[in-house]
């Protein structure tokens, strides 16, 4: 255990900071209910195991850096539809009775498919598992079996970090429960998501573009 104490360390430190996942479970928190969400977090882990069983079995580097530009500008683009969806969003009010206010409500509702086309698209997966399974994997003689359990076990550690944010955004939640504040604070996240999909726009598409014109 001592050995892979550099994986789990690793795994925690990416995953668990903010980003763009990790914002949407803060905002869920904050304006949906708990149960409504699980099947986000559930995408979100299935996403990361998808990664890391493909890449990790695949172990074709080279290829997997060529179609990060790609996979950035599918991620930056699907961002932008979620900050769109978060802006969008009402937050549900507990005096709203009518069938039109509940539908309005569930619009910024995340779906298990949010959760895994959204990290299945993120470009910073490859700062998680490239290192991982590249490096820390084979140092280490995981493979086979080993990789499909140490996989599961990191995409549970990810799909628990936007749970983590969703819980602290309940707890804000009691606090701050008016209905326009939950409205400033789905625009501020909204914000936010945008600045994101900029930033990876820029990171992995633009900026190695203008390296390779120059």
């Amino acid at each position: 255990m001592e050995r892979n104490i550099e994986i789990v360390l690793y795994a925690f430190t990416v995953m668990y900071t903010p980003g763009p996942v990790n914002l949407l479970g803060l905002n869920a928190g904050l304006s949906t209910p708990l149960r409504r969400t699980l099947g986000f977090f559930a995408g979100v882990a299935l996403a990361i195991f998808c990664w890391f069983a493909v890449i990790g079995f695949a172990g074709q580097l080279i290829v997997v850096e060529r179609i990060i530009p790609v996979i950035a500008l599918a991620g930056s683009l699907y961002i932008l539809y979620l900050a769109l969806k978060v802006y969008r969003a009402v937050p549900p009010n507990a005096t709203e009775s009518t069938n039109g206010a509940s539908a309005q409500g569930a619009a910024g509702q995340l779906r298990f498919r949010d959760g895994f086309l959204m990290q299945l698209l993120n470009p910073k997966n490859s700062v998680l598992v490239i290192p991982i399974t590249t490096v820390m994997f084979p140092t280490h003689g995981i493979a086979g079996l080993s990789l499909i359990a140490a996989s599961t076990l990191i995409a549970l550690g990810g799909g628990g970090a936007p749970l983590l944010y969703c819980l602290a955004g309940r707890t804000l939640g009691k606090r701050i429960a008016r209905p326009e504040v939950l409205v400033r604070c789905n625009r501020i996240m909204a914000l936010l998501l945008v600045v994101v999909a900029v930033l990876l726009l820029y990171d992995y598409v633009l900026s190695p573009l203008r390296e390779a014109i120059t």
